[in-house]
This record gives structure tokens, sequence and C-alpha cells, in this order.
């Protein structure tokens, strides 16, 4: 459903900004754009080769022992996933309908997930009736919570079923029976952090509506430890084996989250790395218990890993040897991490595959995204940018243009959902698609983004549709001053908290952008405000400081102001609005009342 959404959308994306440009389609059509047409272009990659390439292999992932490898990959139009004996290089099994998967932590047993059912198979015995069902029972909804280290190891369970604003945690063996309740949530606690033993050793309670305190479990009782103020980004890796100190997460006092040595007895922090301009992204842990982090990757800008351990200095130096920007999209690892496979995108520019064996320090190539094999000369780079606001804050943005052209070219201005999130420097497929199409692409991270600072983010708070969408308007400017952008052809694209800054975008900037694709969106802030999905129960904190408290008056006024649902007569372009059903994350039945509100032309798709 996600492939065809995207399929979708994107086409008929295109359609709607046929009504503002002219740029081509197909080989049969030749592009009319001034800038395109006097251009030498790249050939136009087929919409099957982005979206339903037959070849398409993906998502690798090696058993603990590096003996087999499961991937996804297409075949005769199907998803499936494929397992392979690295030994004899021989496929021994492969998948339909499958939902997730991954290998068990200490035996060359896959794990998947199929329509709500968890399977293990062992790949010597792969038919169908030697699978074992291990689903949680006694469950209607779950997650697995740790990575047993051995077969005798019990399976932690958060579970919502007793309530669906906080989740108790349960145990299983690893066959999925025995269930029993390890720890039930009096309804404050967002989370815990286990020993090995399963001791919970700290506790988050939410104290008070936007304030969070870190417990630590000693002899007494549990005693409160720190307070984490809402605009702090927080949050532990493990606790030592001695249960003096934990490792963590930490942005409190200071402006970017950095990896900090936490000590149990007054809770003081060490600083063990920290970026100057950034928050960290990734930790690679490979033993939760042991008091050691392995690897941290920077959030947004330089991608560079950093290792600590001997086996990670040596995987952090494999990475570094493919190329001189290599973006990281994805590590994984079962076991105690001897075999990591990793998506790897240098210069991002398409994907390759990689094993890494860091007994032996060698890198194995398994393949490049077959995409990038076949359009490899049809591909272009990801630029950064710096563009200054009009109140002279720095926005940090990502620049791709279609490759060939000189001159202002068709742009598409891509907003990030959240807001709290951020767009990385990394290989992007739909812009790539964009840009193959003639378009430029511009993706800002405007003020209230995450991972680039409190200072950075606390700047949008109270900001919607005001200085946040300032922003999104000053880097289109910015766009067209620098010649990159025609200012008769440029649409702005976003999904979420983007498909509201999409909507306000027509309504309040009528002459810059000629059209808008508004996906899944929030078009009434106050409605969705009012009536927010359950499980925010215990974090609409974060969500009340970007837009305010429905409770309060005068937060309610500048929501009415501010929703696109209340200007929508003040759309002249064409838009395309994308809504979806299956997710309580956005409120439908108010997206229904804008397309019925507006009165210009508004193509609706339900997926």
């Amino acid at each position: 459903m996600f492939y065809l959404k995207i399929i979708f959308a994107t086409f008929l994306s295109l359609v709607v900004m046929a009504f503002a440009t002219t740029a081509w389609w197909s080989h049969d059509t030749a592009a009319t754009h001034p800038s395109l047409a006097l251009s030498e272009l790249p050939p136009l990659i087929p919409v099957r080769d982005f979206y339903a390439d037959m070849r398409a292999e993906w998502a690798y992932h090696s058993s603990h022992d590096g003996r087999y490898l499961a991937w996804r990959a297409t075949r005769k139009t199907k998803q499936v996933v494929l397992v392979k004996d690295r030994t004899t290089d021989r496929e021994v099994m492969r998948l339909r309908d499958v939902d997730y998967y991954f290998w068990n932590p200490h035996t060359a047993a896959l794990l998947i997930g199929r329509k709500g059912r968890l399977w293990q198979i062992d790949p010597a015995k792969p038919d169908e009736d030697n699978w074992r069902d291990v689903t949680p029972r006694g469950f209607s909804g779950w997650s697995i919570q740790n990575k047993p280290s051995d077969a005798d190891d019990l399976v932690v369970i958060a579970s919502q079923d007793r309530n669906p604003a906080f989740a108790d945690l349960y145990t299983t063996d690893q066959q999925g029976g025995n269930k029993t309740m390890l720890i039930k949530n009096q309804g404050q606690t967002l989370g815990w952090v286990l020993a090995k033993n399963l001791t919970p050793m700290l506790r988050f309670d939410r104290i008070k509506e936007n304030k969070t305190q870190l417990l630590v479990n000693r002899d007494s009782g549990w005693q409160p430890l720190i307070d984490i103020a809402p605009s702090d980004t927080f949050y532990v890796l493990e606790v030592s084996p001695s249960a003096e100190f934990a490792l963590a997460i930490s942005a409190r006092g200071r402006n970017t989250a950095a990896l900090v040595r936490l000590d149990l007895a007054d809770g003081s922090e060490q600083v063990l790395h920290e970026e100057a301009d950034e928050d960290l992204a990734e930790i690679i842990n490979f033993d939760l218990y042991d008091g050691k982090i392995d690897m941290v990757i920077p959030q947004v800008g330089d991608v560079t890993p950093v290792g600590f351990t001997k086996a990670e200095k040596k995987l952090a130096t494999l990475i570094a040897k493919q190329g001189q920007h290599v973006s990281i999209d994805r590590l994984r690892w079962a076991g105690n991490g001897d075999f990591v496979t990793a998506t790897l995108s240098i210069d991002a520019q398409s994907y390759s595959y990689h094993i890494f064996d860091l007994n032996l320090g060698t890198d194995t190539k398994i393949s490049d995204f077959y995409f990038k094999t076949k359009h490899t000369d049809a591909l272009v780079p990801t630029e950064t940018v710096q563009i200054t606001a009009r109140d002279g804050m720095k926005l940090n943005a990502l620049l791709l243009r279609p490759k060939g052209v000189d001159g202002a070219a068709p742009m598409v201005l891509e907003v990030h959902g959240g807001p709290a999130r951020q767009v990385k420097w990394e290989y992007h497929h739909f812009r790539q698609f964009l840009v193959n199409r003639g378009y430029a692409v511009l993706a800002v991270n405007f003020r209230g983004s995450s991972g680039l600072g409190k200072i950075y983010q606390a700047a949008g708070y109270g900001e919607y549709g005001r200085k946040m969408q300032d922003d999104l308007v000053d880097a289109t400017l910015w766009a067209i001053d620098q010649g990159i952008a025609d200012p008769n052809a440029i649409a702005i694209n976003g999904s979420s908290y983007g498909g509201y800054a999409s909507a306000m975008g027509l309504v309040r900037e009528p002459d810059l952008f000629k059209a808008g694709i508004i996906e899944h969106a929030m078009l009434d802030v106050a409605y969705q405000s009012q009536y927010p999905p359950h499980s925010w129960g215990l974090y609409l904190g974060q969500w009340e400081r970007y837009f305010g408290d429905i409770n309060t008056p005068g937060d309610i006024e500048k929501m009415l102001q501010r929703s696109p649902i209340n200007l929508v007569g003040q759309m002249q372009a064409a838009a395309l609005l994308v809504r979806e059903n299956a997710t309580g994350l956005s409120a439908l039945s108010r997206q229904k009342d804008s397309s019925q509100q507006s009165k210009i032309w508004v193509k609706t798709s339900t997926v």
C-alpha cells in the first residue's frame, strides 16, 4: 500500500503541476519549458523503474553467524523475502506476505511477522509445516522490547491492551507462552530501563503535564534522580553492570544532544561525545549490558560515524573506505554484532549493500541497488545549502537540480512532517524522480525542525503558520534570486505537518506557489488538538509546545486563524489532496470538509 500510495500520489502530483508549468512527461513529449527545452537533458527514467522495478532488492540482514542472508526483493510483480545460504550461494527460502523479519540473536533462525502472527523458521527446514508459531499469546496488541541472548532468556513484551494511553510490561518465553505481568503501569510511566536479569533499574514518569522525572530503583524503593525539562532530549541507552552509571543521550544543560555518562548516585553528567551544532542521530550498541557504546552517528550534517570500541572503529574505517561522503541509511546485525549488514549511499546517489565481518575486518559487497546500476548517469548529487531567513536565522537545506539545466527550472519545495523531524543528507528516491522530470527540489530544515539543537527547534514553538511558514517562503525566494527556480513554476509538497504547510502556502502565498500537493494533512489545528489519538496520552506536551493548548482561549483563536480549512476560499492554485483512512493521526473528517468547502479545483484521492 505504501508503494501504491507513492506511485498514485506522485503521478497525480505531476499532473497537477502541469497546470502551472510544462515539463516533459515521457520520451514522446519534448520539454517546452524554456530552460529545459534549451538544455541537453538526460534520458527520462520510466516511472516503473522508480516504483515498480521487477529486479529491486534491498533491506539485507545477516544471521548472527554470518551464514545466512535475508533480504527483500521483487519477483514476478510480488514483494518477497529471500534467504540465501552464503556457504553454498544457494537460495533456501522465498517468503511472501512478510510484514517484517529479523534473525534470532543466538541461533540461525529467521523470525517473520505475517498477518499479526510471529513465526520462527529454520532455514535448514524451510517447509511451512516446520514453522513454529512464537506469537506472544494473550495479547491483542504487543511489541517486543528486548533481544534474548540465549535460549533460556525471557522475552519482554510491551502492551497497551489494558489502557491505550500507556503500556504495561510482561514477559513470555521464547515460544510466546507463559505470559506474566512484569510491571504494571500506574498511569504515569513513559518507560523503564531493565537490567539483564529484567530487574527495573530506571523509570521515566510524567509527574506533571509538561514535566518528566527519572527515578532510580534503590534498596529503599524508587527515588527521584533528575527532572527533565520539556525542551530537553534525554533517553537512556543502558545501565552499567554495576548500576553505578547509565549511558544516555542528553541535551540537559546544553544546546545539542550528546552522549553522556550519567552518575546514578547524584545525577551528574560527563560528556563522552558531542557535536557542535547538531544532535547525535543514531547509536550503535551491540551489547546492551556491558556499559559501553560502540558507535555514534551525527544527525543532519556530517554523517561520519565515530567508533568507540575496537569492533566499531573497524566498522567506521570500513565505511569510510567507500568514499569521501558516505550516508549510512541502515546498519543491521544479530547477536553480538560480528556480522553487520550496511545500506550505504556514496555522495547521496542511490545505494550499495555490504556485509562487514568485524572479526576479520573485511568488507563483502553484496550488490548495488539495481536502479543505480541501470541509471547511474541520470542521477544528480544532493547539495547542502544555507539560507538566511528574513530575521537573520540560518536555515539548512538540501538542493537537487535537474541535470544539464543551467537556467531557472520548475521547482518543488519539499516540507518535512513532524514538525519535530528533519531532512538529512542522504539518497532520496522521490527527489531523484522529480529531478529527472525537470524539477529542481529544495528541502528545508525550517525553524522548529529537530536534530539541530534546542535553540533551533524552540524557535518554531508557537510559530506554525507564521515564522515556520516564513522560512519556507524565504527559502523559495532565495531559490528564485539564485536563478534556480522559475517564479512562475513552483509547487509546494508535504505530508502530515508538511501537508499543513503546503496548504498554508497555497492560501497565504497564492502568487508564489502555483500548485500544491497536500498529503494526509492536519488542516484544522483546533479539531486535531481537541481529538488527538489515544496513543498521544502522555506525549501531548510536545504538541502543545508547537500548537498551543486547546483549553486556552487565546491559543484556540490562533488555531482557528491559522487553519487552512478556514482559509480555503483564498486558494487560487491547483491542489492535490491525498487523505488516508488507515491512520488516526490526522482528522479525516475535517480533511473531507476541506475538499468540500474548496471553491477551486481540488483532486481528492483516498488511499
